[in-house]
């Protein structure tokens, strides 16, 4: 990033700048530190406030480091900038790394079999499913609908242990309109949903399966360790299909639920046998997570809950 700092560096000391000199910083600003170019409300704001005087560079560093964004790339600015000092997945401060050893050790003891399905995995940014695979040796069967990623996910998760399966997936099989988001995270199935997001950019046909059918045919047990579901508005047709028309009970599920305060049983519309089978155990800003009931008990000499 030498040539960033040198042009802050160049112009730090100024009151205002040119139209152009804000612009171009605050084009670098976004694209160094949250690896995308600018939306056009940023770019407009902190040229505007750079060129008048209002701010300096200091402030949009400090706006943009600060930010929800850049905090959710982290990962991925380390794995770009660093990639041969990224070693681990922990950073912890052990001696000489006990404590990673120790946790994957502790992670494996809990697990059946290491088999993880990430439906909608779309990339390697902001996945469930990549950390599993890469630093902890799982296998995985990844799920993705837009078949225009899944060049890049082969890309970005390189040789780890997974299957792609190129489909969408809903509670029925045949085709349907996969409408392409102005961001490929917010692509869907429900033309409303992803335009929720803004503009969409245009749409293909796609084909539908359900998840136990793909789950049956790649041969997944019935008791996999982690299913993660992010597929924009039908992860809770998804769900409530995979647990009243299979016998699949995958023990951990991670499934993007949006903005739902403390859950409690029946606050989402899932049939009521998913609660009987599952319990909330930590929510994030977008996706809860669930563990199998009676899971803990299940383990070798696992300690009462």
């Amino acid at each position: 990033m030498t040539g960033l700092w040198g042009k802050c560096r160049r112009i730090f000391g100024r009151n205002r700048l040119s139209q152009r000199d804000a612009a171009q910083l605050v084009d670098a600003l976004y694209r160094k530190l949250l690896l995308r170019a600018p939306d056009p409300a940023g770019l407009s704001g902190y040229t505007a406030l750079l060129r008048e005087g209002r701010g300096t560079v200091a402030d949009v560093l400090e706006a943009l480091l600060t930010s929800p964004e850049f905090y959710a790339n982290r990962a991925e600015l380390v794995q770009r900038y660093y990639p041969h000092q990224r070693d681990g997945f922990f950073a912890d401060i052990s001696q000489f790394g006990e404590v990673s050893t120790l946790l994957r050790a502790m992670i494996d003891t809990s697990c059946k079999n290491r088999i993880l399905v990430d439906v909608g995995v779309m990339g390697r940014s902001g996945s469930n499913s990549y950390d599993l695979l890469r630093w902890f040796g799982w296998q995985g069967l990844l799920v993705e609908a837009n078949s225009g990623l899944i060049d890049s996910i082969k890309a970005q998760f390189g040789p780890l242990n997974y299957r792609i399966v190129n489909s969408a997936v809903s509670d029925h099989a045949g085709t349907a309109t996969l409408h392409i988001g102005s961001s490929d995270g917010v692509s869907s199935l429900n033309e409303g949903h992803s335009r929720m997001f803004g503009a969409t950019r245009g749409s293909i046909t796609v084909q539908l399966e359900t998840l136990p059918a793909i789950l049956e045919r790649e041969q997944i047990p019935l008791h996999f360790d982690l299913l993660s579901i992010d597929i924009e508005g039908e992860d809770m047709k998804v769900l409530s299909h995979l647990i009243a028309s299979s016998p699949y009970r995958p023990n951990w599920i991670i499934v993007e639920a949006g903005d739902v305060g403390d859950y409690r049983a029946g606050s989402l519309p899932l049939i009521a046998a998913f609660d009987e089978l599952y319990e909330a155990v930590g929510q994030t800003q977008a996706n809860l997570i669930f563990r199998r009931r009676g899971l803990a008990a299940a383990l070798p000499d696992a300690a009462p809950a």
